[in-house]
């Protein structure tokens, strides 16, 4: 479970309510306003839709590469009428964001419609070899978009859904850097601090998605975040409008298996949400229907994709049809409408012709019943070994054992780290601290391409800074990578490597008790 609750998928929502300017028509105009720093600027952009957000009036301007600007009503100068400009090719976007990262630090590969773009730590080594191992790796992730493109158009069609044509390129942005990644999400998203919690996100502002290259090994976090700009840019929903957040996890979660390899669809039983349904936490589907804010800010919220998931799949196996008619309802909302969580329960009976709780009384039965009838095999849960962590981070796999007779002596730490870098050796710290205090550490100063490296076995027996000491219950594991011949890796090698402090988080509980 520890996956799920830690793979927050992120969806840009506005709630507002739908409001013209003045009695214009919606077209494409020049508009000149006021932005945040004060700055007077003109865009040539079509009205996508206005509303209210947090008691402000904002109005959306849809930009000829698929953004969308949010601008109040007050700043706004001068609206100018004029014929309603091209969306830009894949090829312009491509030099726009070139411009934008800098030449040395964004490479890109184009299959119209979609483009997919890295953004670099820091420049590369100027070698032919390098440059095509970026280009293998651009490829590999354009095929990632095309199968997701394809998988989609199989379901919808099998379900009897019209699919739109794209109207813009389809960008999807990779950060070889995580700080990079993370700046990028506060400065364009809003993500704030949380913004490390964040694997991928596809943003109905920039309507890009987002990836840390750390996710892109396996593109397991990727294809669901690809999923929801599939379903907002053809023709499924728009953009700010009031779409339920159980449909749209949903029919994301519904996608999900083995990453870049995608063998599964809503229609059919993801094995992984079949075994967690059965451990979730209980939810009345009702209040997942009504409340979207089941999906944020809570403890449930993991357990909110779970059954939303098993909403999703009953109404898809069961009420085909009426799925059909509710999507096409969906398709239908204006952006920045306004819908009260009454209203979106009422709307779900109305056309699916059953309650949410009805379902979810059935949906134990008739998943067991389905798992038979196709002799499918579901998955050992998830790495549950006491003493055991297994992550991603920081351009690294790891995975950590810990060993120890006695809580009052420092456990015994072995393991391996993985370099998942697809085009680059990496230098690597990586720290086990322990909530008594201690840690143990690895300076691994160039570890090659894919390569595995296996971590001597030590005792986490060193002192953390602003330790008390005592018994240890818990450990986490902190990875840190720098690029040979940087400053961090020279400082590294100069043997400064940082003194970790007490840690923020604790993730393993060698107890197995929770407590």
């Amino acid at each position: 479970m520890n996956q799920t609750i830690a793979r927050l998928f992120l969806s840009l929502f506005v709630i507002a309510v739908s409001l013209p300017i003045g009695n214009s028509t919606l077209q494409a105009d020049i508009f000149t306003y006021v932005d945040e720093s004060g700055e007077t600027v003109t865009l040539e952009a079509s009205l996508y839709g206005s509303g209210k957000r947090r008691g402000e009036m904002l109005h959306g301007l849809l930009k000829p590469d698929g953004s969308i600007v949010l601008v109040p009503q007050g700043k706004i100068k001068k609206r100018e009428l004029k014929a309603a400009p091209k969306p830009l090719t894949v090829e312009q976007m491509s030099e726009d964001l070139t411009q934008k990262f800098g030449k040395e630090k964004f490479r890109f590969h184009l299959e119209s419609p979609f483009l997919v773009g890295v953004v670099l730590a820091a420049p590369l080594d100027g070698s032919d070899r390098t440059e095509l191992r970026v280009k293998t790796f651009l490829e590999k992730a354009g095929r990632f978009m095309q199968n997701v493109d394809v998988i989609f158009e199989t379901y919808s069609r099998k379900m009897g859904i019209e699919l739109a044509e794209y109207e813009f390129p389809m960008a999807m942005l990779i950060f070889e850097s995580d700080a990079d990644f993370e700046a990028f999400g506060k400065e364009t998203a809003g993500l704030g601090d949380g913004a490390e919690n964040i694997l991928a996100y596809y943003s109905h502002v920039s309507n890009n998605l987002i990836l840390r290259m750390s996710e892109c090994s396996s593109f397991e976090t990727p294809l669901h975040e690809a999923i929801h700009l599939q379903t907002t840019n053809r023709g499924l929903v728009k953009r700010f409008a009031p779409v339920p957040t159980w449909f749209m996890e949903g029919i994301a979660t519904g996608f999900e298996g083995k990453g870049d390899r995608i063998n599964v669809s809503p229609d059919r039983i993801n094995t992984h949400y079949a075994l967690m349904s059965g451990i979730a936490k209980l939810l009345n589907w009702g209040e997942v229907v009504a409340l979207d804010g089941v999906f944020s800010g809570s403890i449930l919220s993991g357990d909110a994709y779970v059954h939303a998931w098993g909403l999703h799949w009953m109404l898809v196996t069961e009420h085909p049809t009426e799925y059909l008619k509710y999507v096409q309802n969906l398709s239908t909302k204006e952006p920045f409408a306004e819908i009260s969580p009454k209203e979106q329960y009422e709307e779900f009976v109305e056309i699916l012709k059953v309650r949410p709780e009805e379902l979810q009384l059935k949906f134990k039965v008739q998943l067991i019943q389905a798992i038979l009838e196709s002799k499918l095999k579901l998955p050992p849960l998830d790495d549950k070994y006491v003493h055991l962590e297994k992550h991603k981070q920081e351009m690294a796999i790891v995975k950590m054992s810990a060993t120890s007779y006695s809580p009052s002596l420092p456990p015994r730490i072995e393991g391996w780290l993985q370099n998942i870098s697809p085009f680059r050796p990496m230098t690597f710290h990586i720290t086990v601290l322990t909530d008594a205090g201690t840690y143990a550490e690895w300076y691994l100063p160039e570890v090659g391409i894919r390569r595995k490296i296996k971590l001597k076995p030590q005792n986490a027996s060193k002192i953390m800074r602003g330790a008390t000491g005592g018994k240890w219950r818990t450990y986490h594991v902190e990875v840190e990578s720098a690029y040979p011949g940087s400053e961090t890796a020279q400082a590294w090698a100069a043997g400064k490597l940082p003194i970790p402090e007490v840690p923020r988080r604790v993730q393993v509980d060698p107890s197995g008790t929770g407590q």
